[in-house]
Protein backbone atom coordinates (compact mmCIF):
# COMPACT_ATOMS: atom_id res chain seq x y z
CA UNK A 1 0.00 0.00 0.00
CA UNK A 2 1.12 3.35 -0.97
CA UNK A 3 1.31 5.92 2.34
CA UNK A 4 1.07 9.83 1.16
CA UNK A 5 3.75 11.92 2.76
CA UNK A 6 2.72 14.37 5.28
CA UNK A 7 0.73 17.10 4.43
CA UNK A 8 2.85 19.58 6.05
CA UNK A 9 6.02 17.82 5.54
CA UNK A 10 5.41 18.16 1.65
CA UNK A 11 4.63 21.98 2.12
CA UNK A 12 7.64 22.37 4.12
CA UNK A 13 9.35 20.73 1.40
CA UNK A 14 7.99 22.89 -1.57
CA UNK A 15 8.33 26.11 0.45
CA UNK A 16 12.70 25.06 0.30
CA UNK A 17 12.58 24.15 -2.49
CA UNK A 18 10.70 26.80 -4.64
CA UNK A 19 9.80 29.58 -2.61
CA UNK A 20 6.51 31.65 -3.20
CA UNK A 21 5.99 29.71 -6.56
CA UNK A 22 5.64 26.53 -4.76
CA UNK A 23 1.78 28.17 -4.45
CA UNK A 24 1.86 27.97 -8.24
CA UNK A 25 3.15 24.50 -8.57
CA UNK A 26 0.47 22.73 -5.95
CA UNK A 27 -2.31 24.49 -8.44
CA UNK A 28 -0.74 23.02 -10.71
CA UNK A 29 -0.52 19.69 -9.34
CA UNK A 30 -4.53 19.49 -8.44
CA UNK A 31 -5.23 20.77 -11.78
CA UNK A 32 -3.73 18.21 -13.10
CA UNK A 33 -5.28 15.70 -10.77
CA UNK A 34 -8.55 16.99 -11.22
CA UNK A 35 -8.57 16.82 -15.19
CA UNK A 36 -7.65 12.85 -14.74
CA UNK A 37 -10.73 12.33 -12.58
CA UNK A 38 -8.41 11.61 -9.72
CA UNK A 39 -10.21 12.90 -6.79
CA UNK A 40 -8.13 11.91 -3.53
CA UNK A 41 -5.32 12.98 -5.32
CA UNK A 42 -6.95 16.26 -5.60
CA UNK A 43 -8.01 16.24 -2.06
CA UNK A 44 -4.43 15.54 -1.12
CA UNK A 45 -2.81 18.45 -3.27
CA UNK A 46 -5.55 21.15 -1.73
CA UNK A 47 -4.89 19.99 1.64
CA UNK A 48 -0.94 20.53 0.55
CA UNK A 49 -1.88 23.66 -0.69
CA UNK A 50 -3.91 24.76 2.45
CA UNK A 51 -0.80 23.93 4.17
CA UNK A 52 1.44 26.13 1.98
CA UNK A 53 -0.87 28.94 2.74
CA UNK A 54 -0.78 28.25 6.31
CA UNK A 55 3.03 28.10 6.31
CA UNK A 56 3.51 31.53 4.19
CA UNK A 57 1.30 33.80 6.47
CA UNK A 58 2.68 35.93 8.51
CA UNK A 59 0.41 34.56 11.57
CA UNK A 60 1.32 30.87 10.76
CA UNK A 61 4.80 31.66 11.00
CA UNK A 62 4.84 33.98 14.41
CA UNK A 63 2.52 30.72 15.96
CA UNK A 64 5.69 28.61 15.43
CA UNK A 65 8.10 30.75 17.14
Amino acid sequence: MLVKPDVNLVARMLILQHGCACRDLAEKKADELDAAGNRRGLAYWRRVLTAIEEELSPSGSAARH
